[in-house]
């Protein structure tokens, strides 16, 4: 008996894409192979330099 797998590739296939685009450029550095745990803490270690840097403009 033959199992349909085009779900499951497709599943297998799948993936997730941020990109940041900021009018200096972009940041341009690659999260493949990142856990969920480590994007994460990327995401919230770049909100809190950018918070950083607002309040040094202030």
């Amino acid at each position: 008996m033959l199992r349909d797998t085009r779900a499951s590739r497709a599943k297998a296939l799948e993936y997730f894409r941020a990109e940041v685009h900021l009018r200096e450029g972009g940041q341009d550095y690659d999260l493949m192979g990142w856990s969920a745990q480590d994007i994460i803490g990327d995401v919230l270690d770049q909100y809190e330099r950018h918070m950083h840097f607002l309040q040094t403009l202030r």
